[in-house]
């Protein structure tokens, strides 16, 4: 059967995306004459604008459905790989505006680093491209191909600061990213022998009528590729590789790790499990309820043993991604796009102090922040709020409205165990932020900040914090988006 129709509206961000990416390549290239200054400027400017083309095309057509790849179906609607909805729409804002933040971090510490400018823009674009399709996909064949176009420029980025660190975490991210790939295969083919099809829609319809033995091959297919992605967004019992990727990788690659490809895996496992081999019901679900706990619990008890804020905020990324499979096992999309919004914003702000504080205290010690409050106000309190938001604390109102979104679908799913668990998690969580913010409160360190150096990126902070704080009714908004 061939395909007959595409609206090429749909593709539309990841190709130009894709395009930007190589033109980014060819302008660092072939234009070695210039200074690196202007040379990164550039590249940083294309690299933006790109990215804000994506987000004005996601505002324009956010109420739009627009199908890429279809062909028709032997029985009911169409067959589509590729999708453009609303929620494809709140997946992309969320994406974009990480990506577009990271952008903004690597203009402040890029040129003071050994990183190569024009490969590290290169692979960010090309992964960001990967995530996109990662969250349109509506077939098997699409979702391995994305992410594993999110995953190779991921591993590529860690090692471009050629030290023993650097190489050690870009080696363990491949291997990781290797055998979560072959795990993902064996059930994707499973999946197919099963059902007879790749297509998300025909293989929820088909699933529903499968005799008891073949039901069982297809739970442990869907559980071979749940655990794939598993793999991929750190899900305990599959997160090890991660802390050690996230310390040796350089701040703006940690960054783009925790945001934008921690984002894209999530999506792409909300698409999976929404439209295609965990309808409503199924004992799939049952499964990332239990990673849910599992993951929140050993990441959050994990970073209250962290003295680095690095290994601090990994653990507490493994524990926040518990958080977002919660609201996913029970298949609210609206919940894990609204949380996803939150985490992502105040995440490029908490990386954001950590890039600053580096800057003149390169240790990455939770005791480097000690005085800060008298020594560095405006910092200081750009990072208290940003801890205070995932910690879902007011004034932190993000968090407090995801993570009571989140509760709410726990609880009307009739989850009561789970409920339960987020919330215990929700008091060791403060343990862990607070922790920290109790050193910025702590008698000042002998050494303080220059304070003339680090004006114009503790201004830059400060504002991105306040106009989190005001905005901080974004996931209702993303919520619209989702529904």
């Amino acid at each position: 059967m061939t395909l007959t129709w595409t609206d090429w509206q749909a593709i539309a961000v990841p190709l130009v995306l894709a395009i930007g990416a190589v033109a980014v390549l060819l302008v660092d290239s072939f234009w070695r004459s210039a200074s690196a200054e202007l040379r990164h400027t550039v590249v940083t400017l294309l690299t933006s604008a790109v990215i804000l083309f994506g987000l004005v095309f996601v505002w324009a057509q956010r109420g739009g459905f627009k199908p890429a790849f279809c062909r028709p179906a032997v029985e009911g609607p169409a067959e589509c790989s590729f999708v453009f909805e609303p929620l494809t729409a709140g997946l992309w804002a969320v994406l974009l505006v990480g990506g577009l933040g990271v952008v903004g971090l690597s203009t402040y510490r890029l040129l003071a680093s050994d990183v190569p400018i024009g490969e590290y823009h290169f692979l960010l674009l090309s992964a960001l491209t990967g995530a996109t399709v990662l969250a349109g996909a509506r077939d098997l064949a699409t979702l391995v191909i994305a992410l594993e176009v999110v995953s190779l420029p991921s591993f590529a980025m860690v090692g471009l600061r050629r030290d023993r660190r650097g190489s050690e975490g870009a080696m363990k991210a491949f291997l990781v990213s290797v055998l979560s790939t072959a795990v993902m295969l064996f059930g994707v083919s499973y999946l197919y022998g099963v059902t007879g099809s790749l297509y998300l829609a025909t293989i929820a319809n088909r699933l529903n009528g499968l005799d008891p033995d073949l039901g069982r091959v297809a739970f442990a297919a869907g559980l071979f590729v749940i655990v794939g992605f598993a793999f991929k967004i750190a899900a305990v019992p599959f997160h090890a590789w991660l802390p050690d990727t996230y310390v040796g990788a350089p701040i703006e690659v940690t960054t783009f790790l925790a945001v934008v490809s921690k984002s894209a895996g999530v999506a792409g496992l909300l698409v999976l499990v929404t439209a295609g081999i965990a309808p409503d019901g199924s004992h799939l679900r049952t499964v990332i309820a239990i990673l849910a706990a599992l993951t929140m619990t050993v990441g959050n008890l994990a970073a209250l043993r962290q003295v680095e804020a690095v290994r601090l905020l990994a653990w507490s990324s493994i524990g926040q991604v518990g958080f977002l499979l919660a609201p996913l096992a029970v298949g609210d999309a609206q919940a894990v796009v609204g949380y996803l919004a939150a985490y992502v914003v105040v995440t490029l702000g908490a990386f954001g102090a950590v890039a600053v504080v580096q800057r003149h205290r390169p240790g990455g010690l939770l005791t480097d922040y000690r005085g800060m409050v008298r020594s560095e106000p405006g910092l200081a309190a750009a990072l208290i709020f940003f801890l205070v938001v995932l910690a879902g604390l007011p004034p932190g109102l993000a968090g407090l409205f995801t993570k009571f979104a989140a509760f709410q679908a726990v609880i009307d799913a009739h989850l009561g165990w789970l409920a339960i668990v987020m919330a215990l998690n929700v008091m060791i969580g403060l343990a862990v932020y607070l922790r920290w913010v109790a050193e910025l409160f702590r008698l000042p360190a002998d050494d303080p900040f220059s304070v003339d150096i680090e004006t114009p990126a503790v201004a830059m902070l400060s504002l991105f914090a306040a106009l989190t704080a005001v905005v901080s009714v974004l996931p209702s908004v993303l919520f619209a988006l989702a529904t």
